[in-house]
């Protein structure tokens, strides 16, 4: 590369969606790495042996050497040429056929990806979270997905899908977003343009595309924290990779994410994960390899990236390693906390000296206490005075926990379809609570009893909770008089089509707030872009600040209030704070954008050739055929009712 090396940031590696041994002498290296031949177990490979168990234990032997080998014959080369022409390597581990644990951990910077749409008030983590705890476990800083690639069909995905999209990936750890890759399209090409198979087209072709520096924004305020911050997860949950090893299914198993993701849900480690999230714990998962480079300082695990937990979690288990459990009791011996979820791990992998090693196992377990370190793992940590964050996580909250410049930050969601207003108790005392609030940017001090405080969320928001060592003279936060009744406002709109097509619809006015589809005639049936509804209303109060709820809005909507511009409201909740109400008559604008499904439906149902795309993988979000002529149309505009409500 000469005198241009340093120059590429990153070098990156997507998830694996190829098949091979990555080795011309497989057999060698099997033999090598499980210690027999490889044609001792074809029997037992192809498909023809009836016992499950010796099935179990050469697929496994199979497996883990393919995993062996795409760390070490790929992921750890790929890294290393990066560093040696001055660069980093981004890696997507899913989708391999290995430990993608390990695989996420041999990049610099991990990569998971959301693949389907989130429903909403729905939070499914678990899967994205193995890219950032292998960075946590590791100490590495950044962690980026692919995001937003199949969110929902072509031209239907809103920046409501997308904020809450973007929620999931922080709870997952995410801190380095990234979108999926966007075709170049010429300023000549008719709309809309040359385009990429991914469903989410986050480009200039998109009407929705003028309103996205809102979430552009949102996302780059809460990385900015998150990446300087320093995760403060409770425990280590062990990921038994050999029992996904050993599991049924083709030989060569792809490790996939959410809809794939059969290698983690229909595994003990699923349930488990759910069940120490209700027990309002925090957590990474780690693999035998990065538990053999764990050690115990002062009663805690210390990882070589230098984080600390407060317990190892082992899920049920039915294939351990020697190594990861005996280091497990050496844990214990040292005053470490290990706890075994109901019953200890069964056996050894594999076929090579099997009995041998499984009389060592059982010499092993022999030594950990099984009512101390083994039954309801939740029960048993409380009664080690090893405690979650109780209150966020019965109150419906989730949440991060970090470490910055010496003081604890919390981000607290509320990922519920309904708002949410409550006193929650933290488990860190402070003399005062500050609120972020990544959406807007303000800053305000929290209403708070010693280490409750008041949290008051709508749907999809979240705010960054700083536990302050000193009182902060700052402006205190205004919650939403929730007991005071909403006054509708906006008796007549006149509505005008700013921009978008195929075709400018004519002027439109009504009293009544309904889909602009419904409105007009054939062009607004098929309009796709950005549409003004302006009203005037009286307020008799002498109050300037008030909530401003515009109820339902398809898709994203931009306040201005008496010439006053109060920003982009991408949703999923459309609400704002006003500050400049006037007694008597005020001037209320709202410029709403909407997604291109009706506008792509018409093209289709014309048979407008817009496709022009040679060898490309354009198709619907079932893989199959896209043709939109026979969808519905959707709904678009204010669809209200907006209101106003004080302090």
């Amino acid at each position: 590369m000469g005198i241009d090396e340093g120059k590429l940031r990153c070098f990156f590696h997507d998830s694996f969606e190829y098949t091979g041994d990555f080795t011309t002498d497989f057999t060698t290296e099997f033999k090598k790495r499980r210690g027999y031949d490889l044609s001792e177990i074809l029997f037992e490979l192809s498909g023809d042996c009836t016992d499950a168990e010796k099935v179990a234990r050469a697929k496994s032997d199979y497996r883990e050497t393919l995993s062996d080998l795409v760390l070490e014959s790929f992921i750890q080369p790929m890294t290393k040429w990066a560093h040696e022409h001055g660069s980093l390597n981004r890696n997507q581990a899913h989708g391999s056929p290995g430990n993608i644990l390990d695989l996420y951990a041999a990049c610099d910077i991990p990569e998971t990806e959301i693949f389907r749409t989130v429903e909403p008030g729905t939070v499914d983590v678990f899967v994205n979270k193995f890219a950032s705890s292998a960075a946590h476990v590791t100490g590495k800083k950044l962690i980026s997905s692919e995001s937003f690639t199949w969110l929902d069909e072509h031209w239907t995905v809103t920046t409501s899908d997308m904020v809450r999209a973007t929620n999931r990936f922080f709870l997952a750890g995410i801190n380095h977003m990234f979108f999926h890759g966007t075709c170049y399209s010429p300023e000549d090409a008719k709309w809309p343009g040359w385009l990429f198979y991914a469903s989410t087209q986050i480009n200039n072709r998109n009407p929705l595309w003028p309103e996205m520096p809102a979430l552009f924004k949102y996302i780059e305020r809460s990385q900015t924290i998150l990446q300087q911050a320093t995760p403060q997860n409770d425990l280590l949950v062990y990921w038994p990779y050999n029992d996904v090893a050993a599991s049924d299914g083709r030989l060569f198993n792809h490790l996939g994410v959410n809809k794939d993701a059969g290698w983690f849900k229909e595994h003990p480690i699923s349930g488990l994960s759910e069940e120490l999230t209700k027990a309002c714990y925090t957590f990474d998962y780690i693999s035998d390899r990065q538990l053999l480079n764990c050690k115990m300082v002062n009663g805690e695990i210390l990882t070589e990236g230098n984080a600390k937990y407060k317990a190892i979690v082992v899920p049920k288990t039915n294939y351990i390693p020697l190594e990861t459990i005996n280091q497990m009791a050496q844990f214990i011996e040292a005053g470490g906390k290990v706890y075994f979820d109901e019953v200890l791990p069964k056996s050894v992998p594999g076929m090579f000296d099997l009995e041998k090693r499984d009389v060592k196992l059982k010499q092993i377990k022999a030594g950990i206490s099984a009512e101390k370190w083994v039954g309801n793992v939740p029960e048993k940590m409380v009664k080690n005075n090893i405690h979650g964050e109780k209150s966020l996580a019965e109150k419906g909250f989730h949440f991060l926990k970090m470490e910055l410049n010496g003081e604890t930050l919390y981000m607290v969601f509320n990922t519920d379809t309904i708002a949410k207003n409550e006193w929650v108790e933290l488990g860190t005392n402070s003399k005062s609570y500050l609120f972020y609030n990544p959406m807007n940017g303000e800053i305000s001090v929290a209403e708070s009893v010693e280490n409750k405080i008041h949290l008051q969320l709508q749907p999809e928001q979240c705010l960054f909770v700083k536990c302050a060592e000193n009182s902060m003279n700052l402006k205190s936060h205004q919650y939403e008089n929730t007991a005071s009744k909403p006054i509708e406002i906006g008796s007549l709109w006149q509505i005008s089509f700013v921009k978008g097509g195929p075709v400018i619809p004519g002027n439109l006015q009504t009293d009544e707030l309904i889909s602009w589809t419904k409105m007009g005639d054939m062009e607004t049936r098929r309009f796709a872009g950005t549409t003004k509804y302006t009203t005037e209303f009286n307020w008799e109060s002498d109050a300037k600040t008030a909530v401003l709820d515009l109820g339902n809005v398809k898709d994203c909507a931009h306040i201005k209030l008496n010439g006053k511009d109060f920003g982009v409201l991408p949703g999923p909740t459309f609400k704002t704070k006003v500050d400049n109400l006037e007694k008597g008559k005020n001037i209320l604008q709202i410029e709403v954008t909407n997604v291109a499904a009706n506008r792509i439906r018409d093209m289709d149902i014309n048979g407008i050739e817009w496709r022009k795309f040679y060898d490309i993988n354009f198709v619907n979000i079932d893989y199959k055929p896209f043709d939109a002529s026979d969808w519905e149309i959707t709904d678009a505009g204010l669809l209200g009712p907006v209101t106003l409500r004080g302090f």
